[in-house]
Order: structure tokens, then C-alpha cells, then sequence
């Protein structure tokens, strides 16, 4: 059974600030030892989006890490849509624009998978649907990592939390490609009105208009599906299962860090801003429930459970349901195939002081 300790959004006050929860969490999960090159691994939010992780609660993690010995760096990877951080001089720019920059925070930041988002390093994971997996090469050749998570909403995993920030967060393109192609998409013709606005959204040209019909290459294409969000006709079609089948990759996806930095990882999930969509909207939706406080585990997918339970508890206090109804997907599949694989324990224990 793993530990999860919990510090409660209830407590905060001006003795007992997000900070010094920060701090208090800190020396419990922490992997790091005098001298590693330490990887910290956040989401800075797409351009427009304003409910990250504040570069606070980041340099809070820099100057602990500091003080263990180890020499951080602040990382993120490249993603597969269009947007200001597909290559890492976006990346980079969209990060600072967010306000996280070497002098808020006191370290440099490192796009973990290159320019082009094709730096990797693959390793074998052997899972029922994924037998290895490319995992970003700033992150695979640290020394030890903490992942700070937005634990928040996500319309393809119901949640995105460390599991997620593992499977997805710190792969390169090749292994987001893996995670999303069973997304591929086709087109109702019926419902289709050939407006092209899908062709402006896909970077890869896997769309495209032939006889007045949008058209998908599927060869061309990666499955991660914002293009979906652009056609106001529902013309683009997943697979029924591509939720379903998304999210058993991504919880086994998770195994590839994991494996390559094993037991030198620690978690913290920041509860708080607990928006529908995840950090990568570019914009930020108001939460559907209230802030529930601070979780930190040496456990990803314990950390995870925790996590969601703490959610769902909120949201029974408040009558507005549980997670599941936010998007209609069951946010337990990717954790379970994420615990099949060896990536981490659904059972944990509690420890709130």
C-alpha cells in the first residue's frame, strides 16, 4: 500500500500558505540526491489558458531541490496540435508568456523532447497494447524527476493528473503519436459543408477537400483529434472506442519514465482551478468544483486514486455528481491499466498530517 499525503485547500491560511504546504510536502516524496540533474517536470499552459500551476509553487520545488543538492532544470515536452507550443521556440515563448522563466523561478527551462519534439529515447514497457514506448530525452537522461501535476479535468481521460503528466506529458511526438492514433477520425459526408476551418487546425495536412468534402489521410494523421473542436457540424467522427482505447495506452504509456527512472521520481498534484479542460485549451473554463488542496506520493497512480477520490468526495459535499459526469468517460480505465503494467498501486493510504 502506498502513502499519499494530502495537505487540504481548507487549511491555507497566512501561517500555512500554498507555499509552506509546498515545503511541509517537500522531504516526504523527494528522490533527489547531491548531484543529480533534476528534472521538473510542469505544464505551463497554452497560450490564452490561466490556470496552471502558478511559477511560484515551481520555484518553491527549485529551491528545495536546490537545497537537497541536485541541480534543477524546468521541463516540458512538444505537442502533436497546432498552437503556440508544437516546437520548443513556441514552447518556450508560450512558457514565458505564462510567466515561467528563469529569473520567476531560478532555473532554466529545457524543451525535454528538442526543437522538433523528435529527442528520444525508447524503452521497452511490454504492456498488452503497447510493448515499448519513446520517452523524451531531457527527461529519460535525468537523474531523478518531480512531476508537479494539474489535477483537473480532460476530455479524452476524464482527468489528467501524474499518470497522465507520465503517459503523456513526458513523451516526444512519436510517443504522443502512439498514445492518439487510435483516435484517427472520418468524415459524415452528410454533415460536412466543405468550410475547411479543419484544415487550418491540422498541422500535419492529414485533411484535406475533395469534391467539396472534408477528407482525412490517415496516414498523415496522429489521431489527437483537435480538429474535432473545429467543425461546428459534427462532421468529424472518432472510433466509438477511441476513448476507451486512448486511455489503456496512456496508462501503460506511463511505464516508459517510470522504468527508465525508477523509484527517482516524486508527485505532487496541485488541486486547485479544477477546470473541465485541461491546460492545453487555450483558454480556461471556471472550475466545476472547489479547490481541494495538495497531494505528494513517491506513487503515480496511488496519488492519482487519492486524488480523484478527494474530487469526488468534494463534489458529493457540493451535489454536483462525480468526475465521471464531467465529460462522460470513466477516469479509472487509464489508472488500471497504469497499475497492470507495474507503473504504480490503486490502494494507498491517507495521510493528511
Amino acid at each position: 500500500m502506498s502513502e499519499v499525503f494530502f495537505r487540504s485547500a481548507e487549511e491555507i491560511g497566512p501561517e500555512n500558505t500554498q507555499i509552506d504546504q509546498i515545503v511541509d510536502l517537500f522531504p516526504k516524496i523527494s528522490p533527489v540526491m547531491k548531484g543529480d540533474i533534476v528534472a521538473i517536470k510542469i505544464h505551463p499552459g497554452e497560450l490564452g489558458n490561466t490556470t496552471y500551476v502558478r511559477p511560484v509553487i515551481v520555484k518553491t520545488v527549485v529551491d528545495l531541490v536546490r537545497e537537497a543538492g541536485g541541480i534543477p532544470f524546468i521541463t516540458d515536452t512538444t505537442v502533436l496540435y497546432s498552437g503556440k507550443r508544437f516546437n520548443a521556440a513556441d514552447l518556450l515563448y508560450t512558457a514565458a508568456t505564462n510567466g515561467f522563466t528563469h529569473g520567476s523561478m531560478g532555473a532554466p527551462i529545457i524543451c525535454a523532447d528538442g526543437l522538433q519534439g523528435d529527442d528520444f529515447v525508447s524503452v521497452d514497457i511490454g504492456g498488452d497494447v503497447l510493448s515499448e514506448i519513446s520517452v523524451a530525452s531531457a527527461i529519460a537522461k535525468a537523474d531523478s524527476m518531480i512531476m508537479i501535476s494539474h489535477f483537473k479535468g480532460h476530455p479524452g481521460s476524464g482527468f489528467g493528473g501524474a499518470v497522465k503528466n507520465l503517459g503523456m506529458g513526458c513523451l516526444d511526438k512519436a510517443g504522443k503519436t502512439a498514445v492518439h492514433e487510435v483516435g484517427k477520425p472520418d468524415i459524415d459526408h452528410d454533415r460536412c459543408v466543405g468550410c475547411k476551418k479543419c484544415i487550418k487546425t491540422c498541422p500535419w495536412n492529414a485533411l484535406s477537400i475533395e469534391n467539396g468534402k472534408a477528407s482525412v489521410n490517415k496516414d498523415l494523421c496522429r489521431g489527437e483529434l483537435s480538429c474535432l473542436g473545429s467543425c461546428n457540424y459534427q462532421a468529424i467522427v472518432p472510433p466509438f472506442d477511441a476513448p476507451l482505447r486512448m486511455q489503456e495506452r496512456l496508462g501503460e504509456a506511463a511505464m516508459g519514465p517510470v522504468k527508465l527512472l525508477s523509484g527517482k521520481i516524486g508527485y505532487i498534484n496541485w488541486i486547485f482551478d479544477l477546470t473541465p479542460g485541461c491546460d492545453c485549451f487555450n483558454f480556461s473554463a471556471p472550475a466545476f468544483v472547489g479547490d481541494v488542496g495538495i497531494t505528494a506520493s513517491k506513487d503515480p497512480v496511488a496519488i492519482d486514486k487519492a486524488s480523484l477520490d478527494l474530487v469526488n468526495e468534494k463534489m458529493k459535499h457540493e451535489n454536483r455528481g462525480r468526475i465521471n459526469n464531467v465529460w462522460g468517460i470513466d477516469p479509472m480505465i487509464h489508472l488500471e491499466y497504469a497499475r497492470k503494467i507495474g507503473a504504480g498501486s490503486t490502494n494507498y493510504k491517507l495521510i493528511r498530517r
